[in-house]
This record gives structure tokens, C-alpha cells and sequence, in this order.
């Protein structure tokens, strides 16, 4: 008896020695920066590749810290870029929070279309990503995502900084008050250059408001990827559509761009 299961545990093992590892990207971070056009200092992680080649496509995440935890990003990462469901790309987690007060959230005095806030992405977060990790150049493909009041900042992004971000990444847009007023932005002002993901739940996560603004988005001629279920307004309906976002994003395979 003793043979077979030594053969049997010899085996396992082998098989353990032989599973290909997965790529892992590396994480740095926290980096902090200090802002002139908003007054004070921020902070981000910053997801590269395994294999880099510069200059890599850039995604922007606001409430980075909670995308790193509750939605497991870097992970995600790693797995959608091994098995080649995206092209490699660089994602930014951008701290909603006070660096030195984590327990203070910045989000009301930024997310809502907020100038100062788009300047300080525009005019310092940007070319210090380009110059410092990415390689970036006018011609790169970048994507500004978030969730519920940051997938507000998304399209509010969309329109104070017109091209600069290709894809606007919303998952569950929020509150209906606020998408009330993103939606009369969209239809009275001119049609800006980006692709847009948006995804949302039932009743219980604003999906009246957001089938509005999605159809706002159709008839202004936007390209746009929209996904609903019946999920709230919770980790539980966002986690499992991350890996569709990033493929948004990517565009690497036919079926996964932006129609």
C-alpha cells in the first residue's frame, strides 16, 4: 500500500513543479504627489505589467485604494494579461482619501466635475505617469474608470477633458440626482471623443436614471457597451464586471471592443 500512494504523492508534486506560474505584475506604491492645482498632497499605486513595452496604454481608477481591495484589482490584472485577454496595460489607483487621514474621503470636493480636480489629472497626474512609468505620448490610449460617484468623475471627465481619455469606464453611475445632471450635460453639449462602458443593477442601483443616460448617450452618437443585471448597488454586482471593464478598456479581442 505504501508504493502507490508514495507514486501517488510523487505525482502530484510533479504536477505542482510543472504548472506554469502566472505572471505577476509588480504594485508601487503608495507614491505620493503633491498638487499646486488642488492644493494639497495625493496619493496612487501604480500596476505595471510583467513585460513591459513602452508606452503602455494607461487606466486611470478613482477610489483606487477600494478597487485594490474589495475589487482584488492587481490580481485581476495579472490573470486577464496571462492569459491573453488584454494586452498589457498600466492601471493607476488614484486614493480617494487624505494620505495622512485615510479616514477622510476627498470625494465630494472632487468627483463632481470638479475643474481644479480634471487640472490636476491634466496637468500634473498625467505627465508624471508618462515620464515616470509608462512612456506615455499624445497618442496614447488611456481610460478613466470608477464606480458609482467615481463613475460620475468619469463622465464628468469625459466632458472638461474631451480626448483625453478614449474609454469612460462607469460602473453603476451614481446618485439618479447626479446622473439627472450628467445626463442634461451630455444632450446639451457637443459629442466628445470617447468610447463608454457603463454597466448598472436593478431598481435598488439607479438603473431608471442610468437607462436614461445611456439612452442619452445612443442618440448623441457614442459609442457605448452598456451591461445590467438585477445586482445593487454593491461589491457583489461591481466585482464580477471588472474583468468585462478591462477588456472594454484593452479592446484586445473583436468581442470584447466597444461596439
Amino acid at each position: 500500500m505504501k508504493k502507490p500512494l508514495l507514486l501517488i504523492f510523487l505525482g502530484l508534486l510533479m504536477g505542482f513543479w510543472l504548472t506554469p506560474a502566472l505572471a505577476r505584475g509588480k504594485l508601487e506604491g503608495p507614491i505620493r504627489i503633491s498638487s499646486e492645482e488642488l492644493g494639497y498632497d495625493l496619493q496612487y499605486w501604480i500596476y505595471l505589467p510583467e513585460k513591459v513595452r513602452k508606452p503602455l496604454p494607461e487606466l486611470y481608477i478613482t477610489d483606487g485604494q477600494v478597487y485594490l481591495g474589495s475589487g482584488q484589482m492587481a490580481e485581476l490584472l495579472d490573470e486577464e494579461i496571462e492569459k491573453g485577454r488584454i494586452a498589457p496595460i498600466a492601471a493607476i489607483f488614484v486614493d480617494s482619501r487624505d494620505p495622512d487621514y485615510p479616514d477622510e474621503s476627498r470625494r465630494n470636493r472632487e468627483f463632481m466635475c470638479k475643474t481644479d480636480y480634471a487640472k490636476f489629472y491634466l496637468s500634473e497626474l498625467l505627465p508624471e505617469i508618462s515620464r515616470k512609468w509608462t512612456g506615455g505620448n499624445p497618442e496614447t490610449h488611456r481610460g478613466i474608470m470608477g464606480v458609482s460617484f467615481g463613475g460620475i468623475n468619469a463622465a464628468c471627465f469625459g466632458m472638461l477633458m474631451p480626448g483625453v481619455f478614449q474609454v469612460l469606464i462607469m460602473q453603476s453611475p451614481a446618485s439618479d440626482k447626479h446622473l439627472d445632471v450628467i445626463n442634461d450635460l451630455y444632450q446639451e453639449r457637443p459629442k466628445n471623443p470617447s468610447s463608454i462602458f457603463i454597466s448598472h443593477g436593478g431598481p435598488e442601483d439607479n438603473e431608471a436614471a442610468a437607462r436614461r443616460f445611456v439612452a442619452t448617450l445612443k442618440e448623441k452618437g457614442y459609442p457605448v457597451r452598456h451591461v445590467s443585471n438585477d445586482g445593487g448597488h454593491d461589491w457583489k454586482n461591481w466585482k464580477p464586471l471588472l474583468d468585462d471593464s478591462l477588456r472594454a478598456f484593452a479592446g484586445l479581442r473583436a468581442r470584447d471592443e466597444i461596439k
